[in-house]
């Protein structure tokens, strides 16, 4: 871990000048907080570089550790991002070592620690299309994010990179991605 990282991201976004950063990180689990600090002090330094600069984190789950979720919360990014990925019948076989209710339960917890602080926090997650959901299973995805209160959800078409990826299982019209737009807007 290179524990100067967060120092030269602040001052690459303030040198851009950057109205709005996004913060990714990938599974750390060599690290006892699965990276949760690298995360917070990359905020913290960004806010000390660019006050005005906004904050989206997409993390990892953590793997549900409430003590290292609240670690990034506390760093109060504007947004909390992490990504469902796909329908629950399908996480298995599209992220081997999630699980749905562990994901979901990040941006709840994301919620309520940023409640108990009396941070305003946006909370954010994704699905990709494509990859062999039914149409009743993204619809009940989507009502199962919103009664977990998620405030934002993105819905992207899977393409596969390489042939070592999971296939292309269907294309999803623009027309179909405005009907969900629709569902998930009443």
């Amino acid at each position: 871990t290179d524990l100067d990282e967060p120092r030269r991201v602040a001052e690459a976004a303030r040198r851009m000048g950057l109205r709005h950063a996004v913060i990714t990180m990938v599974a750390r689990d060599d690290l006892p907080d699965g990276g949760a600090g690298v995360v917070a002090d990359t905020v913290r330094q960004i806010r000390l570089a660019s006050p005005a600069t906004s904050i989206e984190v997409l993390i990892s789950d953590l793997n549900g550790r409430e003590a290292d979720i609240r670690t990034v919360v506390e760093s109060q990014p504007e947004i909390l991002n992490h990504n469902v990925e796909t329908v629950p019948r399908l996480q298995r076989a599209v992220r081997r070592r999630a699980r749905w209710d562990r994901s979901v339960g990040v941006l709840s917890a994301g919620r309520r620690l940023a409640a108990d602080i009396g941070h305003p926090m946006t909370t954010k997650t994704g699905l990709m299309l494509g990859l062999g959901e039914s149409w009743e299973e993204v619809v009940e995805a989507m009502g199962l994010l919103s009664e977990a209160r998620s405030d934002v959800l993105t819905i992207g078409q899977y393409l596969r990179p390489s042939r070592s990826h999971l296939p292309l299982v269907k294309y999803y019209t623009p027309a179909e991605f405005m009907a969900l737009r629709r569902i998930g807007l009443d």
